[in-house]
C-alpha cells in the first residue's frame, strides 16, 4: 500500500503544477489532495488510472515472462 501512494504522490506532485501536497488519508482508496488554482480531479484521476494500468501492464508481462520464458510464448517443452 505504501508502494501506491508513493506512486501516486510522484505522479500528481510531478504532472500537476498546481498540486502542492499529496496526503493519505485513513479512509482506504483515499488521497488529499492540496493544490492552488482550477480543479482539475478529472486529470488527476486519469493520471492515476493510467499509473494503475500502467503497473498491472507490467505484472501481466512479468507473469508471462515467467511461465513462458518470453512473450509471445514458444515451445519450452522438450
Amino acid at each position: 500500500i505504501k508502494s501506491d501512494f508513493t506512486a501516486a504522490h510522484r505522479t500528481l506532485l510531478a504532472d500537476f503544477p498546481n498540486v502542492h501536497e499529496v496526503v493519505a488519508t485513513t479512509a482506504p482508496g483515499t488521497l488529499l489532495v492540496l493544490y492552488s488554482g482550477p480543479d482539475e480531479a478529472n486529470a488527476w484521476c486519469n493520471a492515476l488510472l493510467t499509473l494503475i494500468a500502467a503497473r498491472q501492464e507490467r505484472a501481466t508481462r512479468r507473469r508471462l515472462l515467467w511461465r513462458g520464458g518470453r512473450l509471445g510464448g514458444g515451445d519450452s517443452a522438450a
